[in-house]
């Protein structure tokens, strides 16, 4: 009874993640543009997850700007929208973005780019609990690397489709070296071509990468059930899964690029940028690992202890996972050629 409730539980929790759009792992987007010595427009852009009147108010915030044109501050921005700010230009306090929620925010991050008349964008990640940024001209190495590496892994962790890709290596890995080769072959694999189109070098369009992505997972869990029921022993992904990892890491690679190119790279620190923000992935990618085994474990020991308890928990995960990715390949498919 308890391995059956445990899989309507794993089922009902993949199924969900199945009709999560992508915009809605986006975050708040919020851009200030210094126009003149004097003026300053704002602008937002708010996944659409939330309910009519429940979005933030974003205000720019100076102790010497006032809204424009007789604006009112304080009111739900709506999904999408701006507002003109008249500063004055003598002033030397620093420039603060507000995100006013009506109830509560529901876990959503934010991206504050600030364009000053001269010199490079600032760029600023805060998390959910952050709804009052201070923006500095100046950004150092230290908040660079900072800024960068939670974003890296913020993005694995609420990349469900990324997570059950590594989620079916693991399971055709087995041993604990071969998991070891086959995500390190997955790591050095996407963070060539995450590196590539970041920098502009190659790039692939979105909508077909995604499709790709969701293409690779159904494929790993057809090996699996192959596997199972014995009839892919000497497959090639069992015999190399090194390999396989890697090929797939490659177009995994683009799909981690479309979201650090949406968030931009400061032009002074690109490679920096790039480098803290692929080792953010890595370090999320690995606490994954670590607590699907942890998890694992404590199902194995102390709730599902049966052979055949734990083969029939086994097979609903992998079953539910090949539903996913079959939903998101026919969803994304639409997209592509709609």
């Amino acid at each position: 009874m308890i391995a059956r409730l445990l899989s309507l539980l794993l089922v009902s929790l993949l199924s969900l993640s199945a009709t999560l759009q992508a915009d809605e792992a986006r975050p708040v987007y919020v851009e200030v543009t210094q126009m003149s010595d004097s003026e300053y427009v704002l602008k937002w852009k708010i996944p659409p997850v939330m309910s009519q009147g429940q979005e933030p108010a974003i205000e720019l915030r100076q102790s010497n700007c006032r809204l424009h044109n007789g604006a009112l501050g304080g009111k739900p921005a709506g999904l999408v929208g701006r507002k003109l700010y008249r500063c004055d230009s003598n002033t030397q306090a620093d420039y603060q973005i507000e995100l006013i929620y009506p109830n509560s925010n529901p876990a959503l991050t934010s991206l504050i780019v600030f364009k000053p008349l001269s010199g490079d964008p600032v760029q600023v990640f805060s998390g959910p609990e952050e709804t009052l940024v201070t923006l500095t001209l100046v950004t150092s190495p230290s908040a660079v690397a900072k800024q960068y590496t939670v974003a890296g892994i913020e993005h694995i962790l609420i990349g469900t489709d990324h997570l059950l890709f590594v989620l079916c290596l693991m399971m055709i890995a087995g041993s604990f070296k071969r998991l070891v080769l086959t995500v390190t072959g997955f790591t050095v694999a996407h963070s060539i071509t995450l590196s590539l189109a970041t920098l502009d070098i190659f790039r692939l369009p979105t909508e077909l990468v995604e499709l790709l992505i969701a293409l690779s997972i159904l494929l790993l869990a057809v090996e699996i059930v192959k596997h199972r029921a014995g009839g892919a022993k000497d497959s090639f992904t069992w015999r190399y899964p090194v390999s396989v990892s890697a090929v797939f890491g490659l177009l995994h690679g683009f799909g981690f690029a479309v979201v650090l190119q949406e968030l931009g790279l400061p032009s002074a620190m690109k490679v920096q940028a790039l480098l803290f923000f692929n080792i953010g992935v890595e370090l999320g990618q690995l606490a994954f690992i670590l607590m699907v085994s942890i998890v694992v474990l404590i199902v194995r020991r102390l709730i599902v202890t049966g052979a055949s308890q734990q083969d029939r928990l086994t097979q609903v995960v992998i079953y539910s996972i090949g539903v996913c990715s079959a939903y998101w390949l026919f969803e994304r498919s639409a997209v592509l050629f709609s």
